[in-house]
């Protein structure tokens, strides 16, 4: 156990940053303990839950692509039988559920054309090429056909840095903060 200070660096995974109201000693597993860099582009006081968040999530990301290193067009377009998922298909899903969570839902623009054009810019296709959800008899969608490993890479970190770019516009008492998606209202947090 140690206590996080308002210099520190690093952070390892699974422990909860201080609360405002002061110091908090930290507790870890040994099963999970490791550091988490936290980034200098989130500001030490006013963003200290969001750096930990965004460190969280580049580690996760980090980890993905430790996962899927060196696998050919072929592993990225096989299935086990017509209708289940590819793990191209799942990639692409992950980089436009970010985007959509982080760019366009936030924003208000999850029914508007503008926010399939801004999912595009961003990571190069629309909500709905990821070919999810895939037709009981469908094959690896035509969208990603051909996509390598570094196209695929390449979309999740275009959408992490669309994220950092959201993230680091905010504070951490913004997190609190709801948006309507429909009939439902969500927070900022919960969509972190």
């Amino acid at each position: 156990p140690g206590v996080l200070h308002d210099d520190d660096r690093r952070l390892p995974v699974g422990i909860r940053p201080p609360s405002p109201a002061g110091p908090t000693v930290l507790v870890h597993s040994a099963a999970m303990k490791r550091d988490l860099p936290l980034s200098d582009r989130y500001d030490a006081t006013t963003q200290r839950l969001l750096r930990y968040e965004a460190a969280q999530l580049d580690d996760q990301l980090r980890d993905l692509k430790e996962t899927v290193e060196g696998l050919a067009v072929e592993h990225l377009e096989w299935q086990a039988e017509p209708g289940r998922n590819t793990i191209g298909m799942l990639l692409a899903h992950i980089a436009v559920a970010e985007v959509f969570w982080m760019q366009v839902a936030v924003t208000g623009l999850y029914d508007v054309p503008e926010g399939a054009e801004r999912m595009k810019a961003v990571i190069g296709i629309a909500k709905e090429e990821d070919g999810m959800p895939l037709a009981p008899d469908a094959r690896h969608p035509e969208t990603l056909s051909g996509m390598r490993l570094k196209d695929y890479l390449a979309m999740l970190d275009d959408a992490r840095e669309a994220t950092h770019t959201t993230l680091s516009g905010w504070d951490d008492g913004e997190l609190d903060s709801t948006f309507d998606l429909g009939e439902h209202t969500v927070s900022r947090a919960w969509t972190v």
